[in-house]
């Protein structure tokens, strides 16, 4: 038997990532992301939601650009941290174990310690009531060769991302 339940964003599970994105000034900034998702295949194109209210959100808007970096399970404890404390308060790039590189194509750094990177270029900003959606297209992917499949994908397994359970938040 089926119940009803009040509406949730429910797409289960929901990854964990870490975008790190630049305003005017340049310096750096990290915000810990669960909703997130691919939006289209080609061009690729990934949809983040951002807080209304988050320094990111702003950040983002200014540039244009962000990263959106896959952690492993190990990174779990910066990981929360950069999802507690807001960038317009404290330096989280300077307060976690973050190694920041440049990226290839944008602004942002990407961390080196994530499994994957995903340069993107906003290619439309949506406002959706709480949060804003920045719709991204992928224009450099960077794949950690340590979690390949001899054939190129990616394994799970070794990748170790770090998924959130949505429904415990509502």
């Amino acid at each position: 038997m089926k119940i009803e339940r009040d509406p949730i964003p429910l797409v289960y599970p929901n990854p964990v990532v870490l975008v790190t994105s630049v305003g005017a000034d340049s310096r750096p900034n990290v915000i810990t992301l669960t909703l997130v998702g691919a939006a289209c295949g080609k061009p690729p194109v990934v949809g983040i939601g951002v807080g209304r209210n988050q320094h990111s959100r702003r950040l983002i808007e200014e540039s244009g650009e962000f990263v959106v970096n896959i952690p492993r399970a190990g990174m779990l404890r910066d990981v929360e941290y950069c999802g507690l404390v807001s960038g317009r308060d404290v330096d989280k790039c300077s307060e976690t174990s973050f190694t920041l590189k440049p990226s290839k194509r944008v602004k942002p750094p990407l961390i080196e310690e994530c499994s994957l990177n995903l340069e993107c270029e906003v290619k439309k900003r949506v406002s959706l009531g709480s949060s804003v959606l920045f719709l991204g297209e992928v224009v450099c992917l960077h794949v950690d060769d340590a979690v390949l499949y001899e054939k190129g994908g990616v394994d799970l397994a070794k990748a170790a991302p770090i998924v959130f359970n949505l429904t415990n938040s509502y």
